[in-house]
């Protein structure tokens, strides 16, 4: 479902945005991040996060999103609910002097060998696709809630 822009910015401007984040691992337990094309995190190697449409389940907006934006399609049987996360963006492609506020629950996803050989980008969100060791310390501060629990559900 497509927000004309006049009536998102509206609801940026009023309202929390929800989210749902795919943490993808690969086999050797390595995290997938693109690298953004726009604001928010404009240049930052990011999870791959999308918004939920109204009336759409979670496991439906994770599967749409990821068939859309990194060419695979998801098992959503294989989800692991991580945790629900606050992030606060100093900016936005919106608004470049607004702060916006996102609720996203995060999922890991752990990649077979051919999803993993399989994904690359499909859509004009990112330009570049990586993995990365999650005891990176690279990472952008706003994914180490995220990676510590993950890490600790992992036990590694």
């Amino acid at each position: 479902m497509f927000i004309e822009e006049s009536i998102y910015k509206k609801i940026m401007e009023n309202a929390i945005i929800i989210t749902i984040d795919l943490m993808c691992i690969n086999t050797h337990g390595e995290i997938l991040l693109g690298l953004r094309n726009n604001a928010p995190l404009k240049d930052i190697y990011y999870l791959p996060w999308w918004r939920i449409f109204k009336y759409e389940n979670i496991f439906d907006a994770a599967k749409r999103k990821a068939l859309d934006e990194i060419w695979i399609d998801i098992d959503i049987k294989k989800l692991q609910f991580l945790w629900v996360y606050d992030d606060v963006y100093p900016n936005d492609s919106f608004f470049p002097w607004w702060w916006s506020h996102y609720t996203s629950r995060t999922y890991l996803y752990h990649l077979s060998k051919s999803e993993e050989q399989n994904i690359h980008i499909n859509d004009n969100q990112h330009k570049g696709l990586k993995f990365f060791n999650p005891k990176d310390d690279s990472l952008h501060d706003m994914l180490q809630d995220r990676i510590n629990d993950f890490i600790k559900s992992e036990n590694i």
